[in-house]
């Protein structure tokens, strides 16, 4: 997804009280973004091209979506032997402490800033943080194990590194966006306020990939193409959905303009959409085949 893997932005940070004082010491944080796949179509979808011409075409409306497909995180890590700290990982104005306990359930990500790095997050909140002015105002917090630094550029709409069978001796905290009420999920990115800060384990992390749980596809957005009528003919959107409320992503637009030659073929990520006709609003298509899954990319999705 194009978008996903959107240009990555150096945003001028603030020291924050509470779960931002676990640093208070860059103003320009690095980045986490969560590797995402896409989700093959569904077949029912997609034209069936041996059948007649009448019985594929699909109609939309202004504002209708011709094309979803879910999104996940590109793997489960399972970690499978229980580490610990070495040394104390508290700051001066903050106790800190984390278990990270066989069994806890990781996602792959890109660490990106002062280095460039594979890493691999946490699902849940192992890390559990007390400011030292305020101790009520307790918290918890993800953790990333850095498993493979990435030398030179890297193309993030296309990730190569392998996502399976690591292990890490170095972990460091995250938190979640500034200015988000619900905590940050596995297809938002993550904050890492004090990149200089790793801590060590008492020995090397294992990882094994699995597949995800329930829970952890629970809420799993999905990527689409949305139709949308203008006055000289239409466009359809990239857009991705939470439930069923589609939200605008940054991604150009593919204009169709009504007095062009029909029938007419788009694409977009793999995705191509025949288009048969455009008439007083209403769009005539067919879905040839759906996005791209043969890639892995960085997400970075509103919850």
């Amino acid at each position: 997804m194009k978008y996903l893997a959107s240009t990555v932005f150096h945003f001028t940070g603030i020291c924050l009280v509470g779960a931002m004082l676990s640093a208070c010491v860059s103003l320009t944080p690095d980045q986490v973004f969560p590797l995402g796949s896409t989700l093959s179509a569904d077949p029912s979808l997609v034209a069936d091209l041996d059948a007649p011409l009448e019985s594929t075409i699909r109609t939309a409306k202004s504002g209708e979506v011709i094309l979803s497909q879910s999104v996940q995180n590109a793997s489960v890590m399972i970690l499978e032997n229980t580490v610990t700290p070495v040394g104390d990982v508290s700051l001066a104005v903050q106790a800190r402490s984390v278990e990270l306990t066989e069994g806890l359930a990781f996602y792959p990500a890109i660490s990106v800033g002062k280095e460039t790095a594979l890493v691999a997050c946490s699902f849940d909140r192992p890390a559990e943080w007390v400011p030292r002015l305020n101790p009520g105002a307790k918290g918890k917090g993800k953790v990333c194990f850095e498993l493979e630094k990435i030398a030179g550029k890297i193309d993030l709409s296309h990730v190569e590194q392998e996502l399976g069978g690591h292990s890490s001796s170095v972990f460091f905290f995250v938190s979640d966006s500034i200015g988000v009420a619900d905590p940050s999920g596995p297809y938002q990115k993550l904050f890492r306020w004090d990149p200089q800060l790793t801590y060590e384990v008492s020995e090397p992390a294992r990882f094994r990939t699995a597949a995800p749980t329930d829970s952890e596809k629970s809420g799993t957005p999905n990527i689409a193409l949305r139709f949308i009528a203008t006055e000289d003919g239409g466009q359809i959107e990239p857009v991705y959905l939470s439930g069923n409320q589609p939200s605008d992503i940054h991604a150009d637009p593919i204009v169709i303009q009504a007095g062009k030659g029909f029938p007419m073929k788009v694409k977009y990520n793999g995705a191509e959409i025949e288009i048969l006709a455009l008439k007083e609003g209403v769009l005539a298509y067919r879905v040839l085949s759906g996005f791209a899954t043969d890639s892995a990319y960085i997400m970075d999705l509103p919850g």
